[in-house]
C-alpha cells in the first residue's frame, strides 16, 4: 500500500509572531488565486463553463490523491466482498483490487452505472472514494469562489448594491442560469440521479411560457 501525505500538515512555528506572519501569507496567497480565477476563468465565480469546471476538478482531484484520508488502498476479494488487506489476518487472498483516486474516476459513468447491479461489492468501495473525493472538490472550489467574491468586493464595493436591486426578470434569468450550471455538475459528479439537464430545459421553457402567459 503505498504512502500519502497527512490529511492534515502539522505545521511547527517559533513564535505567536511566526504563527502569525504564516497565516497572512496563507491568506494573501488564497486571495491572489481568487484573482487568477477571476481574470482567467471566464465567467468566474458565478458561470463556471463544464470544460473549467472539468479542468479544475483534475487539479483538485491531485491534491485530493496526496491527502492520507484518500490514500490508496488494497482490498482483498473474499467471497466477492471487497476487505481492505489492513483488515484481514493470515495470508492475502489471491484476488486483489488496488483503489485509488485515479483508479476511481477512470470509469465512466457507463461503467460505473453497470458496475452498480453487476458488481455491488465493487462499486460500493469505488463510489464511497469517488464521492468523498467529489465533496473535497467541492469544497475547494467553494472556497476558491470565496475568495474571488471578497476581490469582487474589493475592487467594485458597489458591485453587491447593484446585484441586490435586480430586476424580478433579472433575477429569474440569473436563477434559473444558477440551475442549469449546478445541474450540469451535477452531471458531471455522476452521483446525483436527480440532475437531468434535458428535464430541466424542458421544465424552464414550460415555465417561461406559462409566465409569459400570465403577463
Amino acid at each position: 500500500m503505498s504512502k500519502a501525505k497527512s490529511a492534515v500538515e502539522v505545521q511547527s512555528y517559533k513564535s505567536l509572531s511566526d504563527f502569525g506572519y504564516n497565516v497572512a501569507k496563507r491568506a494573501d496567497a488564497i486571495r491572489a488565486d481568487g484573482a487568477w480565477a477571476l481574470d482567467n476563468i471566464s465567467g468566474f465565480p458565478e458561470d463556471i463553463s463544464s470544460e473549467s469546471r472539468v479542468e479544475l476538478n483534475e487539479g483538485f482531484r491531485q491534491r485530493a490523491s496526496e491527502l492520507s484520508k484518500y490514500a490508496e488502498t488494497v482490498f482483498g476479494i473474499v467471497d466477492g466482498n471487497y476487505i481492505p488487506l489492513s483488515q484481514l489476518t493470515g495470508d492475502a487472498p489471491k484476488d486483489q483490487f488496488k483503489l485509488n483516486v485515479a483508479v476511481a474516476f477512470s470509469y465512466s459513468q457507463q461503467q460505473i452505472g453497470a458496475m452498480k447491479s453487476e458488481e455491488p461489492a465493487k462499486y460500493r468501495v469505488i463510489y464511497d472514494l469517488r464521492d468523498r473525493v467529489n465533496k473535497y472538490c467541492s469544497n475547494r472550489l467553494a472556497d476558491l469562489k470565496s475568495a474571488a467574491k471578497k476581490v469582487l468586493k474589493e475592487r467594485d464595493p458597489d458591485s453587491q448594491t447593484r446585484a441586490a436591486t435586480l430586476s424580478f426578470g433579472e433575477f429569474v434569468e440569473k436563477t434559473l442560469d444558477t440551475l442549469k450550471t449546478r445541474c450540469k455538475t451535477a452531471e458531471i459528479r455522476g452521483n446525483d440521479p436527480t440532475a437531468n439537464s434535458k428535464a430541466l430545459d424542458a421544465a424552464i421553457i414550460a415555465f417561461k411560457v406559462k409566465l409569459e402567459v400570465t403577463k
